[in-house]
């Protein structure tokens, strides 16, 4: 994720001197510099949106570590929780009662 916000921090950068290189000399990169700036905005927001769920991964693996000691690590619960609740399910134990009083018995 650190590397992902690298990434954006450069390419906003990027865009910024393009920008304001391509004003004064070329507008082809001035156009390309906009189009870089408003994929970096986009990119910016997608990026706010997910490292919320990328820190609460880490308290998440905690917490199942904790209670079914596990050595789950936060990318495993980041990328991989619907396996890991699907592992779940299957390793709980499963009873079934028939609650059907009044059927005949033979």
């Amino acid at each position: 994720m650190y590397l992902i916000l690298a990434a954006i921090i450069v390419s906003a950068l990027i865009a910024a001197f393009l920008i304001l290189y391509g004003e004064d000399t070329n507008y082809a990169a001035a156009i390309c510099g906009f189009f870089l700036a408003v994929a970096t905005g986009i990119s910016a927001v997608f990026y706010s949106f997910m490292i919320w769920s990328w820190i609460a991964s880490d308290h998440r693996a905690q917490i199942i570590n904790r209670e079914y000691g596990t050595a789950y690590t936060q990318e495993e619960v980041f990328y991989a929780s619907e396996v890991i609740e699907t592992i779940r399910q299957l390793d709980r134990k499963r009873y079934e009662i028939n609650g059907d009083m009044m059927r005949d018995k033979k």
